[in-house]
């Protein structure tokens, strides 16, 4: 037997060899790139420690040389207003203190001591004689000077206000010195008289303030001088955030987030903020605001000024090397795959060739020639072994397939005659199972649904004159043995008919006949009776089926029904006729456990409550719409599940 061959051979397939060999050189590249990560982390790790330690040297180094000069200026400041305190002091000794200060130390730009009013000289309002450096002498300036007004200067006001000494923030001295300078200012406190006997309370009075000052220039030269990395730079902020000394002398003077051009990261931000409460060094990790890239930025404070030194470098000129470094081993590692991609393909080629010419001489027996001849196995090894066991294969294929030839021949057989049985089954019911009639006396509506493709539940009915018959049931099993007991049921309730039995006679003539020769031990539950459609009056009998539910008006109720066991089970059962009238517009509703048993996704039962309150909410007086109802609120409740059972409901109205 031979088929076209199929899609897939006209498809380009990968050989073993080369899945092999793929699945090898990847592990490998794997096993790399995790090696190479980890080697670049690691290194990236090590070079974090290596920029702390680069920055903490920078700063510290800054800081030690600016604090050596500071201290010497401030030194001289408290000298200055030691010797003005202790001392009765005159103006041309002020004078001579200032200047003999100045000259004995270089690092000053410029002193002087500015006094409160008459206090350490008496009849002496405004007095600061200002001594400055200028070119290569000694300047003098009077800050006393209506136009300077010394006492509204920071560097005066700040300490008298604090009552300590301070580093001031840079400023022009426009009037005094008349460059950019820091100033460094110290209270002078003298004894206060108290009367003429000059009894002291040991409390003391603000005198005046004694400065000294630092030209800012000499700062720019140190930051110019710091030398971390080819692009790293460092530079100074007051403690109000102001430039004192930058690489680029354009910034100098200018707040802080100017440089950073608005843009601070908050995190960032804060930790700026919290440095100034801190002698400890920062760290913080940034764009880089002269190049492209990250930059590490370490912050130290310089001394008691309140000012911070921060040391900036590049991330990308300390990681240049480790790139380098990497792209070199990268550029190996793939030559080094290349090779070993090479020697597995050709190993691979070598060890599965017997395997591929297996898998070509195949190609015809996947296409449907089972006769098309298979390669000797030339090794006695997993691939030998599989050719032989390939061999055997194909035999018992061609076995098979002639076996499941001849299965689905009988199994196509026996659908057909499935198929037939259930056109047959079907015919027996009026409507074939699914009728809605609707007269001026009555309506009526049946519908069944098996839940295989034959079941056992069946209905009838016939109208005689003015009298309607009508049967509902339900056999004990599903498929085929439960349709050929329900077509033997019904078959003996046409006769019934034919007899003019009653309803409780009908019964009992059906189960004699059903219990005898009954080796399956089936049964049948069921209703039946005759509506007299002139009267209303009703005769009805039950074997053991659920009772009827009637809604008449607005009252909906199961009507009891008496009666004996299923039919088939044991014979001589009498079955007692039940007699009631319908009043006009009565509906009848008779169904089977299919409906009240359904079950939902979570096995609960759709449940005769819920029926009787879904049609006790449901306006009747179109049964066929009423039944359709029923069905579907059926259907929706157990969705998701396979039909539990069959289904069968009939509804009668009495108009």
């Amino acid at each position: 037997m031979s088929s076209p061959p199929r899609a897939s051979n006209k498809r380009r397939t990968k050989t073993l060899s080369a899945y092999l060999s793929l699945w090898i050189v990847s592990l490998g590249a794997l096993i790399f790139i995790a090696v190479l990560s980890a080697n670049y982390f690691l290194s990236r790790l090590l070079l974090e420690d290596y920029v702390s330690e680069l920055a903490q040297s920078a700063t510290t180094s800054t800081v030690k040389k600016i604090e050596t000069k500071l201290d010497i200026v401030s030194t001289s400041a408290e000298a200055l207003a030691s010797v003005v305190s202790n001392t009765d002091i005159s103006k041309q000794l002020l004078h001579q203190t200032i200047k003999a200060l100045l000259h004995s130390n270089g690092h000053i730009f410029g002193m002087t001591v500015a006094l409160e009013p008459n206090t350490l000289l008496e009849d002496t309002a405004d007095f600061a004689p200002y001594y400055y450096r200028k070119d290569d002498s000694i300047a003098f300036s009077d800050l006393a000077d209506k136009d300077y007004q010394y006492q509204t200067w920071p560097w005066y006001t700040e300490p008298r206000r604090l009552k300590a000494s301070i580093w001031s923030e840079p400023y022009l001295d426009e009037g005094g010195g008349d460059v950019t300078m820091t100033t460094y200012s110290t209270p002078i406190y003298i004894d206060k008289h108290i009367d003429s006997k000059r009894d002291s309370d040991d409390a003391k009075i603000l005198a005046g303030i004694a400065t000294a000052d630092i030209e800012l220039q000499w700062l720019d030269e140190v930051v110019q001088n710091i030398n971390v990395v080819d692009s790293g730079f460092g530079f100074i902020v007051s403690r109000n955030d102001i430039i004192i000394a930058h690489p680029d002398t354009s910034l100098n003077m200018k707040p802080l987030v100017d440089m950073v051009g608005g843009k601070v990261n908050p995190r960032n931000w804060q930790k700026y903020i919290d440095s100034k409460t801190t002698n400890q060094s920062t760290y913080i990790y940034a764009p880089c605001r002269h190049t492209a890239g990250n930059c590490y930025i370490a912050i130290k404070s310089l001394g008691n000024t309140g000012w911070k030194v921060f040391i900036v470098i590049p991330e990308q000129e300390l990681v240049g090397d480790i790139n380098s470094l990497t792209i070199k081993i990268s550029i190996i590692a793939v030559l080094g795959l290349l090779f070993l991609l090479i020697v597995v393909v050709l190993i691979t080629r070598h060890l599965t060739r017997p395997l591929s010419e297996l898998a070509s001489a195949t190609k015809d027996i996947g296409a449907g020639n089972l006769e098309a001849a298979l390669p000797a196995a030339s090794r006695v090894d997993e691939i030998g072994i599989l050719t032989d066991d390939f061999s055997q294969m194909r035999d018992s294929l061609i076995n098979y397939i002639d076996e499941v030839r001849q299965a689905t021949a009988r199994q196509q057989k026996l659908e057909s005659e499935i198929e037939i049985a259930k056109d047959i089954q079907m015919s027996m019911l009026p409507g074939a199972g699914n009728v809605f009639i609707e007269h001026t006396q009555h309506q009526l509506f049946a519908y069944l649904r098996a839940a295989r493709a034959v079941g056992g539940d069946l209905y009838y009915f016939q109208k005689t004159g003015s009298v309607l018959h009508f049967i509902i049931g339900d056999v004990s099993d599903k498929g085929v043995p439960a349709s050929l007991f329900m077509a033997k049921t019904v078959t003996l309730y046409t006769r019934a008919l034919k007899d003019e039995l009653s309803p409780g006679q009908t019964f009992s003539m059906m189960n004699d006949i059903l219990a005898q020769n009954n080796d399956a031990c089936m049964f049948v539950t069921a209703l039946c009776g005759n509506i007299d459609l002139d009267t209303g009056n009703i005769v009805m009998a039950n074997a053991g089926h659920m009772d009827p539910v009637i809604k008449h008006a607005e009252i909906t109720t199961e009507h009891e029904i008496k009666g004996a066991t299923a039919l088939g089970l044991m014979e001589s059962v009498e079955y007692p006729d039940i007699s009631f009238t319908l009043d006009s517009d009565t509906t009848i509703i008779m169904y089977t456990d299919g409906i009240s048993e359904a079950h939902d996704i979570n096995s609960e039962q759709y449940g005769e409550q819920k029926l009787i309150e879904l049609i006790a909410s449901t306006d009747v007086s179109n049964i066929q719409q009423t039944g359709t109802r029923l069905i579907e609120s059926v259907d929706r409740f157990s969705q998701g599940t396979e039909q539990f059972d069959d289904i069968t409901l009939m509804i009668i109205r009495y108009e």
